[in-house]
């Protein structure tokens, strides 16, 4: 018999994810729960990575009290923006479950917007791939998102600004302390309205941005599988004629200038669909994986 099983990467929310469940919207017999791998109690957690902590620990209770089974996946700090990483781990996921017949729904309502593109893309890619051996994938995998009804950080900055007018009005006690709260508070409130509900732009291995690329397509022929899967273990090839030699030997073919002719003529195939990149160096093309290229050899 089949289970109904959700992928549910935990943020700073509770009611989205459980709601669609615990209400009866949606039957779940397990839920599989993403979370952030450091240890609650090791003292080095931050304020955010707490919350996402107590988050996890109270949807693993109350999903326990509702009689449905709870697994974790967690996934370390540096993988949180690694969108590769993501993609593959969610791609994997997947795909062991439909395989053993089952029917997945994936939540994406909380979590970094990273982990929420990877998971939902991962989803899209394999009903877009349309495997023979995943039959009915249609019907079998879904992703969806749960609105929030309230944003608790408009009330928070609501409570802020009254609690500026009541230390204003303290101000005449001339006590620093009040003073001090005042300026503190304030300042807060200005950063809010000037930057929002986040600020600056976190560096990620020294860019400030992770690049969303278009997810692998399923127009890949075999022999062009054979040279993506050649190159996500090899990386780099200096050139067209190394890459032949070299896959010649790995798969035991003769190489001749009908071989080269061949890798050359599907290299360029895979370059004009975008899964590698060929870069001039003199009189040689250098060839390696381009990111979709990458994240389609390390799911197929």
């Amino acid at each position: 018999m089949s289970d109904q099983v959700h992928f549910i990467p935990v943020g700073f929310d509770f009611e989205r994810l459980i709601y669609p469940i615990s209400k009866g919207g949606l039957d779940a017999d397990r839920v599989v729960l993403i979370i952030n791998e450091e240890d609650a109690d090791s003292g080095s957690m931050d304020t955010a990575a707490q919350l996402a902590a107590n988050m996890s620990e109270r949807l693993e209770n109350s999903f326990d009290l509702i009689d449905i089974e709870v697994q974790k996946q967690p996934i370390g700090v540096e993988e949180l923006y690694d969108y590769e990483t993501l993609y593959a781990m969610a791609h994997r996921l997947f795909v062991d479950e439909l395989k053993a017949g089952n029917e997945v729904f994936v939540n994406i309502s909380s979590m970094p917007r990273t982990t929420a593109f990877a998971f939902a893309t991962a989803a899209d890619s394999l009903i877009a791939e349309d495997r023979e051996e995943l039959d009915d994938i249609r019907d079998r995998l879904h992703t969806y998102y749960v609105a929030p009804e309230d944003y608790l950080v408009l009330e928070m900055i609501e409570t802020l600004e009254d609690e500026a007018e009541f230390l204003d009005d303290l101000k005449e006690y001339e006590d620093l302390r009040v003073h001090s709260r005042y300026e503190e508070v304030n300042n807060l409130i200005e950063r809010v309205y000037d930057s929002g509900v986040t600020e600056g732009a976190r560096d990620l291995d020294g860019q400030m941005y992770v690049e969303f690329p278009s997810s692998p397509g399923s127009d890949v022929k075999d022999f062009e599988a054979t040279i993506l899967n050649f190159l996500i273990d090899r990386g780099t090839i200096q050139s067209t004629s190394e890459l032949a030699e070299q896959l010649a030997e790995e798969t035991g073919e003769e190489y001749d200038e009908s071989f080269r002719s061949r890798v050359q003529y599907n290299v360029g195939k895979l370059e004009g669909k975008g899964y590698v990149n060929r870069e001039k160096m003199g009189n040689r093309l250098e060839t390696s994986l381009s990111t979709m290229g990458r994240m389609w050899a390390k799911t197929h």
